[in-house]
């Protein structure tokens, strides 16, 4: 069973709750135990990846070199079982290397195809993404992991240039089966645009100002897409007449019924917990109750045979439909009853929750401030800082939060001068956040690169 689900159960007064007030916090975990491909590597699904690289003019010179190395380790660490396509984008899109299966003569195809790469003019990231998502589409490979890759510097300039007809392209493709990441390099970036790419691709925005980076992040989301054991994962919480009411602190897409919530969560790795915070309040200030039921559910990753092979690539993706549904559709779900307890609840439940509680405040009052200064309105920017500020000093001073698991969040000292600096550093500053909020909501910290190390 490659889904897991715990339910941390607390009530936090040291923050002014009342007796009735009280917070769930999910844990959805990912597992996998089974035999082995081979000496030293774990069993897991083939992964079918397009990595569309961005070609244009602004990519010329080392980032371009450095994003076709990355692109190399890729090649190096496949198995047998995986697909690998490059897609590159100028003005136009091509298909550099196809999905063919790696062995050692394709693995020397691709090599020489990628030294012969070169950049253009023009950033048609539209048509960049659609060769790189068809390319996924069109491999039949029993189970696999679907994903694309987008590595750019640029705003787009050429082909479909709208925000959301591009967002719209990349939810037809989740809809389809295929996740999207996307990798923003350096300070022309539309940062914006990066993110709505992610929300709708349910993947991850990684911000570099540096390329140096690039290997590293570009490994992780390989080793990331290599270790799921679940995708299209949901959590149904089913509530009782005794909860008032249940808010969502995390910005998953959620579905409420008449007491109920459908939380859409996306894909689940292996020993990497997804997060899910529910604030609640019931309707009496009994201190222990039954509160419902959650139910974890998504399509299982199972490990495929190395012979798999990839006939279908070439062909329409209506034709290969049907065989990847029907290859695909394993399921497989976990439940927990959700019972306060008594009190305040176990130590270990109430720390998670007050850190999960503290980054998701946090996050939302610097969220907040950024809008204020779009608007222009100083003093929200203050007011909003300070509230961040005050949050932090109340955590910690309780002993809620240690100041060492608050190092992967953002200074809010650092973010107010940057707020109010020269241009080139306040956007710096919003790109930073811009990558780490979209990320962080999602609960996807724990399973890309540590942001201190870039």
């Amino acid at each position: 069973m490659p889904l897991g689900l715990v339910c941390h159960a607390a009530r936090l007064p040291e923050l002014g709750a009342g007796e009735r007030d009280a917070f769930l916090l999910f844990d959805v975990n990912g597992r996998w135990a089974g035999p082995a491909y081979g000496p030293g590597t774990e069993a897991r699904a083939p992964l079918c990846l397009a990595i569309a690289i961005d070609a244009s003019s602004s990519m010329r010179g080392g980032r371009f070199a450095l994003a076709l190395q990355a692109t190399r380790n890729v090649l190096a660490s496949l198995g047998p079982q995986d697909r690998v396509a490059v897609i590159t984008f100028d003005r136009d899109a091509r298909v550099a290397v196809p999905p063919a299966p790696f062995d050692a003569a394709g693995a020397e195809t691709a090599r020489r195809a990628l030294d012969r790469l070169t950049t253009g003019i023009g950033t048609n990231l539209g048509a960049g993404w659609r060769e790189a998502s068809e390319a996924v589409l069109r491999v039949v490979l029993p189970n696999a992991v679907r994903r694309v890759l987008l590595l750019t510097d640029g705003y787009p300039s050429r082909g479909e240039t709208q925000r959301d007809a591009l967002r719209a392209r990349v939810m037809e493709g989740h809809a389809r089966g295929v996740e999207t990441s996307i990798v923003g390099l350096g300070d022309g970036i539309d940062d914006g645009l990066c993110v709505a790419l992610a929300e709708a691709g349910e993947g991850r925005f990684h911000y570099l100002r540096e390329e140096s980076a690039l290997a590293e992040i570009v490994t992780a989301e390989v080793e990331g897409a290599r270790a799921l054991v679940a995708t299209d994962v949901s959590l149904d919480v089913q509530l009782t007449p005794r909860v008032g009411r249940a808010e969502v602190l995390h910005r998953y897409p959620c579905k409420p019924g008449d007491r109920s919530l459908d939380v859409r969560i996306g894909s689940v790795a292996r020993d990497a917990a997804r997060s899910v915070l529910l604030s609640v309040s019931l309707k009496d200030g009994t201190p222990d109750a039954m509160l419902g039921f959650a139910t974890a559910r998504g399509r299982a990753v199972r490990p495929a045979a190395a012979k798999a092979t990839a006939p279908g690539y070439g062909h329409d993706y209506a034709n290969v439909k049907a065989s990847i549904a029907e290859l695909d559709d394993l399921e497989d779900s976990a439940r927990v009853t959700l019972l306060l307890p008594p009190g305040v609840g176990p130590e270990v439940s109430r720390r998670r929750v007050a850190l999960e509680l503290l980054v998701q405040r946090t996050l939302a009052e610097v969220r907040a401030a950024w809008d204020g200064l779009d608007r222009g309105d100083r003093d929200a920017v203050t007011r909003r800082l300070e509230r961040a500020r005050g949050l932090r000093r109340l955590f910690t001073e309780r002993g809620l939060v240690r100041d060492d698991e608050l190092l992967h969040m953002p200074n809010v000292d650092a973010v107010e001068r940057a707020m109010f600096s020269a241009s080139d550093e306040s956007k710096e500053a919003r790109r930073r956040f811009s990558s780490w909020a979209h990320n962080t909501q999602l609960s996807f910290i724990g399973v890309i690169p540590d942001p201190r190390k870039r």
